[in-house]
């Protein structure tokens, strides 16, 4: 991150997403799909169809599945099965200011990155709050005055 003194332009999503994130088929299991998020420590992953961009799976859309009394508790549970809703899907030239404000008023957790239409990142409600406070941070430095 360059020098918040130095900012002066916004930054876009390219800024904070993790870059090539891993990813998984509509077709796998739940069971693959946490192993590879705890492999991988991620709590995100894009899901995929023959290669294709289809949705984001979330470690709670998992939890609230596997859930007692859920109607899908009994039975052999798929990435399909919980990927109901159409992902939040932004360009990587995007201003950040306008996807950070559309996480907070939408609830979302997580941003998938598109560039020249291929699956570039994903921004995550982690990544943002890491760069904010990076950014707090470098604000909060004192300026050095003694070199005249």
């Amino acid at each position: 991150m360059s020098k918040s003194r130095d900012f002066h332009h916004m930054p876009t999503l390219a800024a904070l997403m993790t870059p090539f994130p891993y990813h998984i088929d509509i077709d796998a299991t739940v069971e693959q799909a946490l192993a590879l998020m705890e492999e991988h420590r991620v709590h995100h992953l894009p899901v995929t169809r023959d290669g294709d961009l289809e949705t984001v799976i979330s470690r709670g859309d998992i939890e609230r599945a596997s859930a007692p009394g859920h109607r899908l508790e009994e039975q052999q549970l798929y990435v399909h099965d919980l990927c109901a809703r159409r992902p939040y899907i932004a360009d990587i030239h995007d201003p950040l200011d306008r996807i950070l404000l559309a996480m907070a008023d939408t609830g979302i957790g997580s941003v998938l990155v598109m560039r020249e239409g291929e699956l570039a990142g994903i921004v995550t409600v982690t990544d943002a709050l890491r760069f904010c406070g990076k950014l707090l941070a470098e604000l909060a430095q004192k300026v050095d005055d003694s070199v005249a």
